[in-house]
């Protein structure tokens, strides 16, 4: 195996290098440790949202939890039973929720977001990938278990960076090293999937998401992975670009793969090819998804917003009210979209997306500041 690879880019840049610091007076187990209340939750670091309907929930640092139930009006802290930063959140219904972030904390929700509870960690999934891997008949077990030994040396608790469900029983949590967990029973019982995937290098995986073209994976040194439903298999299927992607916009026309330095790249043959998009400035480009009519939606950590049609083949970059480091977005029922970052939550409009003028673009040296 591979000497442990630093830190990724994705940590670095969505977490704000937030590490679950020990508390003063003495350490606590951010695994063990509930999240403490804070009446700024909204208004502070918020990496990851998801939202159904009017309800939407947002995820940050030391297992912050903030849930709206009117379209982002006011905001409620939810009781989370962990206390590591919370990287990424999905909804697959109204009432049920996953989130996941470092320590490999899985924490699971069943009312909407308001009460969580841990249905996996680091030590957990250590001791899960090891057993499955270990077996004899496990399909090239043994680099798996060389791994997790040589992981489990500094501490056994890499953090999952993204998590997709398709409905309330089958999901997929993904994380460093070519991590990849999938449960089909609502996270009762969880099954290592890192043999079906072609990452023989075992770079990150930091994004996952789905779309009518299917579900895909994002990670490091430019790769993106397809996922071949009869195989049941991963594919590679590589942009060509050697730096770290985010995450990719499932579009009905098009795939949008974005990442660091202002990364966009388009697929319109399922990842076959890629092409790169040409945007100002060197911007992460942090987060994305695909509107109700069909307009792509890409956000950036200088905040910007990337405005593009459904063919994702060009973008204008304009700056939102309020703007900050954008680290998430998601749609805000028909109302327009929700963004978090590094000042909590912004709300965005259909009106002031609608609107082109040269009074909300962005000039090129405005954008990459």
């Amino acid at each position: 195996m591979k000497a442990i690879k630093k830190a990724g880019a994705l940590v670095a840049l969505l977490a704000l290098g937030l590490g679950n610091l020990p508390a003063w007076g003495g350490f606590e187990d951010p695994l063990a440790a509930a999240a403490l209340p804070n009446v700024a939750a909204s208004r502070g670091p918020l990496i990851g949202v998801a939202s159904v309907g009017n309800r939407v929930v947002a995820v940050g640092q030391r297992g912050v939890v903030v849930v709206s139930e009117d379209g982002g009006k006011t905001w409620k802290q939810a009781k989370v039973p962990v206390r590591s930063d919370l990287l990424a959140v999905n909804f697959p219904t109204e009432r049920d929720g996953w989130a996941v972030g470092h320590g490999g904390a899985v924490i699971h929700t069943s009312d909407g977001g308001l009460t969580w509870t841990k249905q996996l960690d680091g030590h957990d999934v250590s001791r899960l990938i090891l057993e499955y891997y270990g077996k004899a008949d496990a399909a090239d077990g043994s680099q798996f278990v060389e791994r997790e030994k040589s992981l489990s040396e500094f501490g056994g608790t890499q953090p999952f960076m993204a998590v997709h469900f398709e409905d309330a029983q089958r999901g997929y949590v993904v994380g460093t090293f070519n991590r990849i967990l999938r449960t089909e029973d609502g996270g009762k019982t969880w099954t290592p999937l890192s043999h079906r995937v072609e990452n023989p290098d075992e770079l990150h995986f930091y994004g996952i998401s789905a779309g009518k073209s299917g579900l895909f994976l994002v990670g490091e040194q430019g790769m993106v992975w397809m996922h071949d439903k009869t195989a049941d298999r991963f594919v590679a299927r590589p942009t060509g670009y050697e730096g770290t992607l985010f995450g990719v916009v499932v579009g009905d026309r098009a795939l949008i793969a974005h990442g660091m330095r202002g990364s966009i790249y388009r697929s319109g043959d399922l990842g076959a090819t890629w092409t790169r998009v040409q945007i100002p400035g060197h911007a992460g480009v942090s987060g994305g998804l695909q509107l109700a009519d069909g307009r792509i939606v890409l956000t950036n950590l200088a905040g910007g917003l990337l405005l593009g049609d459904s063919t994702g083949e060009n973008f204008e970059t304009y700056r939102a009210s309020g703007a900050m480091s954008y680290f998430g977005v998601a749609p805000l029922d028909d109302k327009g979209i929700v963004l978090v970052g590094a000042e909590g939550v912004r709300l965005q409009g259909n009106a002031e997306l609608a609107a082109a003028g040269p009074q909300a673009k962005l000039a090129s040296n405005r954008v990459t500041r």
